[in-house]
């Protein structure tokens, strides 16, 4: 059956499509018409896209989703969506976004963008730990795929794709000031701006926001069972932080400008993050003086010609992308008094680096085919990983260095050395009408790396428009990850070491999907999907040694459904629920991956109850996380996140107002802590990472 996939060309979406029949343009605007369709998408197909006919499967949250939730950042915003499951990393709380159970400790396999430009980690693989939140008051509207993206994107959309779409001046129109405060001693102000001339269009965005973060508690952690043994053998005091309370406050500052003139574009985005905490800490044991910080720059120059007269439409783009680690106080890896009292003043390691990726592309659109719409694209990037540093108290075996901290930068002791990559695209996609219910979209891509070698992905997408109300989709995607510079090249980790040979992660998925608008007020979306994942990188232990080494030893599958539905019973008063069901297995052990839930529910009742007051609420129902194969804990307890958003809205004085409150049940709410893996290993923190209870904000918000 896979090998039937590898005779089309096939492309992750298409662009709109050009009737040659013009009845059926009529039909298709009947159709517009009764979907009204402000749900046009355009990360499924490069160009904008009805979500009901994008060969993807695919979803959208605007900017007025966003304010009726009161979602103060990117990861609560994301949380409604089927499918995908927004967890924290074991590495100083980061989000990750997991979809369909295609899980990791930095979840590389999820791209998220910025408008259309990635925010990968050359290092990782990941959205960059210290990342921490992402700004919400500039967000314009987010499009997710959920499922493979490679044919399109390239490298790393390989789970899903999450693209985040920044304001311009018609997504601001007006300027507003606002601030708010809530729990956790959390402070928030943002200004959004416009201005528009003859000659060009500006939007511009800032915000800043500070939080003390929230207060759980961790029992035990890694420290903890190295004092039980310094006890035992020497009748030693513990040294152990724990308990104690986890270290997740942060700052953060985010500009971003758009601008537009004629045919050009231009985005501007800085992000700056400080006094971020190590969450539960970086190795497990708690740490509560540790701050790292980070800088993000993502710049980007776009050309667009629109449709000429030969057919032809052209749009190139010039992007750069910069990112920073910096450590603002020593990260205490263990406490003072670790490892019998050889390191007084604790475990030290300060890792620093920064990166940047360049990148250029050309996209070609030909419509004057009958029934075909064809984009041809090519694209060079070149990533660059520079200003590797290190300052540690500690010898590559754990043992203390005489003199303290001393800076291992450019010797051999340093944790990764200096490294770059470059890598360039071709692909080909065709959309063909093949008669006015049926679309066939197929396309390839070939991606070249100069560490990793080449990669090929394709994807097909026939979508039937079964009746004016419904549409059929039968998908078929693959994509992959290429490895992080960490895997590659790490040499000096006292645990884990890079492979130069690794190869790609690879991941073929097959969907189908069937949605129906009953009704202009009654919607369903049911859609099943299947995949296989190949040389999954993990690592094995290495014989005679105490360390383990990146392979391309994993396999896994998963199945699934996805279903939402909305429903508005009258005009003011709209109910969207969502469930979804994941099963991922290990195929090495046969065993459930775990660290994920196998069940997900989201009900969102959003209701206006006159031209002042508008309520929202949502309940969030995360079922139980099973253990990862080797962990013999009972299973992760499930949760309930019930929150609120009340606003009043004055439009003679142009104040709003909003109260909203968060897990308002007080339900306790955990992500897993590490397990054991193949390489061995205990587990550090027994009772698992808790997360906030309840809390509440207050925002104000005045437009002129």
């Amino acid at each position: 059956m896979k090998k039937i996939f590898l005779v089309p060309l096939i492309c992750l979406g298409c662009t709109h499509v050009l009737f040659a029949d013009e009845s059926y343009a009529n039909i298709e605007d009947e159709f517009g018409d009764f979907y009204s369709d402000a749900d046009f998408i355009s990360i499924a197909t490069g160009t904008k896209t009805s979500v009901n006919k994008a060969p993807a499967i695919a979803s959208i949250i605007t900017a007025e989703d966003i304010l009726r939730r009161g979602a103060k950042n990117l990861a609560e915003a994301l949380a409604t969506v089927p499918g995908l499951n927004v967890s924290r990393s074991s590495q100083i709380m980061t989000p990750k976004f997991n979809f369909r159970g295609i899980t990791s400790t930095f979840s590389p396999q999820t791209l998220l963008m910025v408008n259309g430009t990635p925010l990968k980690s050359l290092v990782r693989g990941d959205n960059h730990v210290a990342w921490g939140q992402f700004p919400i008051k500039s967000i314009a509207r987010i499009e997710i795929i959920r499922g493979p993206g490679s044919a399109l994107y390239g490298a790393d959309a390989f789970a899903g794709v999450i693209n985040v779409i920044t304001k311009d001046a018609d997504g601001i129109k007006n300027n507003q000031l606002g601030a708010s405060l809530g729990s956790f001693n959390s402070h928030n102000a943002w200004f959004n701006g416009a201005l528009s001339t003859d000659s060009y269009d500006l939007g511009f965005s800032f915000e800043y926001s500070e939080s003390d973060g929230h207060d759980g508690k961790i029992e035990t952690d890694a420290q903890t069972g190295l004092d039980n043994l310094a006890n035992e053998l020497f009748g030693l005091p513990a040294v152990s932080y724990a308990p104690g309370q986890v270290n997740v406050g942060f700052e953060t500052l985010d500009l971003f400008l758009k601008a537009s003139a004629g045919d050009f574009r231009f985005n501007l985005g800085w992000q700056e993050r400080g006094d971020l905490g190590t969450g539960q800490g970086v190795t497990e044991a708690l740490d509560p003086s540790g701050r790292v910080g980070g800088r993000k720059i993502v710049v980007d120059l776009a050309h667009e010609t629109g449709e000429l007269k030969n057919g032809w439409s052209i749009k190139s783009k010039l992007s750069y992308y910069r990112s920073a680690q910096i450590i603002e106080k020593n990260l205490v890896l263990f406490p003072p008094g670790t490892f019998f009292g050889a390191f007084p003043d604790g475990l030290i390691g300060n890792p620093e680096w920064q990166e940047d990726n360049t990148s250029i592309s050309l996209k070609a659109n030909y419509s004057a085919l009958d029934n075909h719409f064809v984009s041809i694209g090519t694209g060079y990037s070149y990533a660059d990983l520079f200003e590797v540093t290190e300052h540690k108290n500690f010898f590559p075996d754990i043992t203390p260095r005489p003199n303290g901290i001393e800076d291992v930068s450019d010797t051999a002791e340093v944790f990764m050395p200096e490294a770059s990559r470059s890598s360039r695209y071709v692909y080909l996609q065709d959309m063909w009408q093949i008669s006015p219910d049926w679309e066939l979209t197929t396309g390839l891509r070939w991606d070249d790396y100069s560490d990793i070698g080449s990669t090929l992905n394709p994807r097909l997408a026939l979508v039937w428009s079964t009746s004016l109300q419904s549409t059929t989709k039968f998908l078929y995607g693959r994509a992959f990850r290429a490895p992080s510079i960490a895997e590659l090249l790490v040499v000096n980790n006292p645990v884990a070491l890079g492979n130069p040979d690794l190869s790609p992660e690879v991941i073929d998925t097959y969907e189908v999907s069937y949605s129906i608008k009953y009704t202009p007020s009654l919607t369903l979306d049911i859609n099943a999907f299947y995949y296989e994942i190949s040389d999954f990188i993990t690592f094995a232990a290495d014989e005679s040694a105490s360390t383990a080494t990146a392979q391309n030893a994993g396999r896994r599958e998963g199945k699934g459904i996805e279903i939402q539905s909305s429903f508005n019973p009258v005009k003011n008063i709209e109910f969207r629920a969502n469930y979804s069901y994941v099963k991922a297995i290990d195929k090495r052990l046969n065993d459930d991956v775990g660290d994920y839930p196998n069940h997900q529910f989201n009900a969102i009742l959003d209701w206006s109850i006159d031209s002042h007051w508008q309520v929202n609420l949502l309940a969030s129902v995360i079922g139980e996380r099973l253990r990862t194969p080797f962990d013999s804990r009972e299973n992760l307890p499930g949760f309930i996140d019930l929150s609120f958003n009340i606003r009043y809205v004055n439009s003679e004085n142009n104040i709003e107002v909003a109260l909203s409150g968060k897990n308002i049940l007080d339900d306790d709410i955990f992500e897993p802590s590490t397990g054991p893996s193949f390489v061995g290993g205990a587990v550090n923190i027994p009772d698992d990472i808790p997360q906030g209870g309840s809390s509440y904000y207050l925002s104000v918000t005045k437009t002129f």
